[in-house]
């Protein structure tokens, strides 16, 4: 069994170096001897089966993780859909931005990723009235246009189309307001990660309004609730640099 185990982590750290992923047909032959050698006795064999396995399991969960993409003849168009706000929507000088869950496309059949980020700019018209009081736990109805995931990456530096990835977001864009049909339709969709989102949302709002215009509240803000994208640059130098970086970083999650 301990042959297996190691096997199987193996197999799956195997897949993890390749440069592209094996094909279905592939994995499938994979799949055939590692039943096979399951079938033969010795340790050699069932580490070998093993490692087969974990080699076809994590080629399974990459391409079941990619299989939601948006067509690159999509890109760009204005795409009506209906979903819901699932996460902490984080507000910026020129708008808003969060995670939207797609639940139908409305007009022409196109295929959307089921988890978008989207961004809500301000300026399309009066910049009082563009950007949406969007909540968490919405439902919605908005104009968007989309693109496949997208980032530079340096050596050493944070990459964004990762991030996207673990996050289960296949697109990202932004909102449209003046296609006419963006609305709200639900105040509150109730759902356990919906429910956690709110809570999170009024959370945060309670703090920021004890602490106004406070330089530490961004601080609070994630030390409470994990929020930690109004915590400058200039401060997570400091947290590193005293050692206390991972506090920051844990405490609110």
């Amino acid at each position: 069994m301990r042959a297996a185990i190691l096997g199987f982590a193996c197999g799956a750290g195997l897949l993890q170096i390749q440069p592209v992923l094996p094909s279905p047909s592939t994995m499938a032959a994979c799949a055939a001897i590692a039943v096979l050698l399951c079938l033969l006795r010795g340790v050699a064999r069932l580490a070998m089966a093993g490692a087969l396995a974990g080699f076809c399991w994590a080629a399974l969960a990459a391409h079941l993780a990619l299989a939601p993409a948006l067509a690159k003849a999509d890109e760009g168009r204005d795409i009506t859909v209906v979903g819901i706000v699932d996460s902490l929507p984080f507000r910026f000088d020129d708008g808003v931005r969060f995670n939207f869950k797609v639940e139908r496309v409305l007009g022409e059949p196109v295929v959307v990723p089921p988890r978008v980020s989207l961004a809500w700019y301000a300026g399309y018209r009066d910049a009082a009235q563009a950007i949406g009081d969007v909540q968490p736990g919405e439902r919605w109805q908005l104009v968007v246009r989309l693109q496949r995931p997208h980032g530079n990456m340096n050596p050493y530096g944070f990459d964004y189309e990762a991030w996207l990835l673990e996050q289960g977001v296949r697109a990202t864009g932004y909102v449209r307001p003046e296609g006419g049909t963006t609305r709200r339709l639900d105040g509150f969709v109730f759902g356990l990660s919906n429910l956690v989102e709110h809570c999170r949302a009024t959370l945060r709002e309670r703090i920021l309004r004890a602490l106004p215009g406070k330089e530490y509240a961004g601080v609070i803000v994630a030390l409470v609730v994990g929020d930690q994208r109004s915590i400058g640059q200039a401060d997570w130098d400091v947290f590193n640099r005293t050692g206390i970086g991972h506090l920051i970083s844990i405490s609110g999650l």
